[in-house]
């Protein structure tokens, strides 16, 4: 019966145990040099990151995986701001006892990661759309929102790490890649500036030069703004980088002005890329 397939599952958790296994790869190669004091940002280090990854793989996934629908309410705690996720990010470092090792974290991740797999190899493809508690924006989602997040957020915390490491390896599949940059371009409404939107029309390209990566588009048109996957014609602006570069700018690793004068950032039109400012003020 198609209740039992496990086609689309297996296919999701074989690109998050692509992800595991790439952090590892940089774990390792941490372990091995001794880099775990390297700055990660102005609070962190590299050493914050396997615990990072441990709380959000067992809070947020495994968690809400083996609840479902059945999440108590009192704990329902809703994460929709970035000062509501930073807060929430110091309470789990403040909980981290003081003492702790960096091999006490990996161990921890590890753990996370395992519970994650025990609780999919008892799921099916209709598993994915039970009911789960997803804390950060959605509240009420999916399993497969939850599976999402995690493939997403090791994306995301892989390439920061391999960034701060100075490393150009691991690769990420491009399927991967491509589920990054759609769920994080889809919070670019959310970015809207509704006043300057006002009887304004514009869409802007963003354009990724890793192989089968591809281009998503933003439209700007009736006080709102949509993204779709794949390049418009007849857009306002281009915005051409590869996905690292990218994922600089969001996280403030570098100032996207120094990319666009170094030629990593390449812009179509630079009227348009103004009008892009006002329109989506980061």
């Amino acid at each position: 019966m198609s209740v039992h397939k496990r086609e689309q599952l297996e296919t999701l958790m074989n690109q998050i145990e692509e992800m595991w296994g790439h952090l590892d790869t940089l774990f390792s190669s941490l372990n091995s040099g001794n880099g775990w004091d390297i700055k990660h940002g102005p609070d962190w280090t590299l050493a914050d990151v396997p615990y990072h990854l441990a709380y959000c793989n067992r809070d947020l996934v495994a968690r809400g995986l083996q609840l479902g629908p059945d999440y108590p309410e009192a704990e329902q705690e809703l994460l929709a701001s970035p000062d509501a996720i930073n807060a929430w990010n110091a309470r789990k470092f403040n909980e981290r006892p003081v003492s702790q090792s960096v091999e006490q974290s990996l161990v921890q991740w590890r753990e996370a990661c395992q519970e994650i797999r025990r609780l999919t190899a008892e799921m099916n493809d209709s598993d994915l759309d039970r009911s789960c508690w997803q804390p950060l924006f959605m509240g009420w989602g999916t399993a497969r929102d939850l599976l999402g997040f995690c493939l997403n957020h090791d994306w995301s915390e892989f390439t920061q790490l391999r960034i701060h490491m100075g490393h150009s390896e691991p690769v990420p599949s491009p399927a991967i890649t491509r589920s990054y940059l759609g769920f994080i371009l889809n919070f670019f409404p959310m970015l809207l500036n509704r006043e300057a939107a006002t009887g304004q029309e514009f869409t802007a390209v963003m354009a990724f030069t890793d192989p089968e990566v591809g281009a998503w588009t933003i439209r700007v048109a009736g006080g709102a703004a949509t993204v779709s996957e794949g390049e418009a014609a007849d857009a306002n602006l281009v915005l051409t980088q590869s996905a690292e570069t990218f994922e600089k700018s969001i996280r403030r690793i570098h100032n996207p002005a120094d990319a666009i004068q170094s030629g990593q950032i390449q812009v179509s039109s630079f009227e348009s890329l103004a009008t892009f400012g006002q329109l989506f003020p980061m």
